[in-house]
């Protein structure tokens, strides 16, 4: 049986003026061998595997050294969903993960240290800040552009480009804006 095949990836990273990340990442599939549509004729089997996989993308999220302001803060899986794009030879997984840092008036730095490896599949990457916030530099693997206001931050990775081991985002929070709930 062929295992299904990642095909492309997008995360959304929002962050609150308290300095909360929520973040939903899609893992786009193509299933010829039919995978994920014998999973969802069956409950237990489907929840198990929602289950396994959560777990997984968790102890990546573990092994990543996550830091805002030079604090490592611990990103954490809320939950798993599996849907289709139009046929069920296209599944997806959605992840639901949220991590929080401390943010003060000024400059401020998104940090993340992780394994380097080459991307498998074409990928995108959004981050959407307060509107009131500006993203000021970034390094990540790519090409990036700064859009909005200068609070939204869009990053595409094509397959094939060496990914990882450092990224970061510098951006300044106004200081009316920090709310520390």
């Amino acid at each position: 049986m062929r295992e299904p095949l990642p095909i492309h990836a997008e995360g959304f990273f929002v962050m609150g003026i308290d300095g909360t990340v929520n973040q939903v990442t899609i893992f786009e599939y193509l299933d010829e061998g039919g995978y994920y549509r014998r999973l969802i004729k069956d409950r237990e089997a489907l929840l198990k595997e929602l289950r396994v996989v959560m777990e997984n993308m968790q102890t990546f999220l573990d092994e990543e050294v996550i830091k805002i302001n030079g604090e490592r803060v611990g990103a954490r899986v809320l939950d798993v969903t599996l849907g289709f794009r139009g046929s069920l030879d296209r599944p997806y997984l959605e992840f639901y993960i949220r991590f929080k840092g401390t943010l003060k008036p000024g400059i401020n730095k998104y940090e993340d240290f992780y394994e380097e490896e080459v991307a498998e599949y074409d990928y995108e990457i959004n981050w959407i800040f307060p509107s009131n916030f500006k993203v000021l530099d970034y390094d990540f693997a790519g090409e990036g552009y700064v859009l909005g206001s200068g609070n939204i931050l869009r990053l595409i990775v094509k397959k094939g480009l060496k990914v990882g081991n450092y990224e970061s985002i510098t951006f300044e929070v106004p200081g009316e804006a920090v709310r520390q709930d």
